[in-house]
């Protein structure tokens, strides 16, 4: 696939994605769904320790799934990022593709069975996750704040 066809589709992709998305403009809006920050945040450690254990004890077979359960956290901290302020929810957003291209490779690389490889990237994603983690932080403590 070439560059310039690539970059056409991605940026398909993403007006697909943008005009699909619901709209978590719950800043304003007082009929929106809301999850606090705080709630997210724990879910993004709950996966994410269970993660680390698998990686940590050799469980190839488990990395997947739990790759899976932390693009949902990361698709709820995205969804509820419009209450962010701008930099800190395009820092959010870089941090969630970092976070999902280092996954790809980590289930590409258990799939395999290279464990090395898999702790590898786990450590790779380890700051990522803890950037997340402080956005997420920030991100409650500005909401609840009055």
């Amino acid at each position: 696939m070439t560059l310039r066809t690539r970059g056409a589709w991605l940026h398909a992709a993403l007006l697909a994605a943008l005009l699909g998305a619901p709209s978590c403009q719950w800043a304003g809006d007082k009929n929106a769904v809301r999850v606090s920050f705080a709630a997210v945040r724990q879910q993004v450690d709950d996966v994410n320790s269970r993660l680390v254990s698998a990686v940590q004890s050799g469980e190839a077979d488990r990395i997947a799934g739990l790759d899976k359960e932390m693009n949902l956290a990361l698709d709820t901290a995205t969804n509820q990022s419009s209450a962010m302020n701008i930099l800190d929810r395009e820092h959010l957003s870089i941090n969630v593709a970092t976070a999902r291209h280092c996954m790809a490779d980590m289930d590409r690389y258990a799939q395999s069975g290279d464990m090395d490889l898999v702790r590898a990237q786990a450590a790779q994603l380890a700051p990522t996750i803890n950037e997340v983690r402080v956005l997420l932080d920030r991100a409650e403590r500005t909401t609840t704040a009055k």
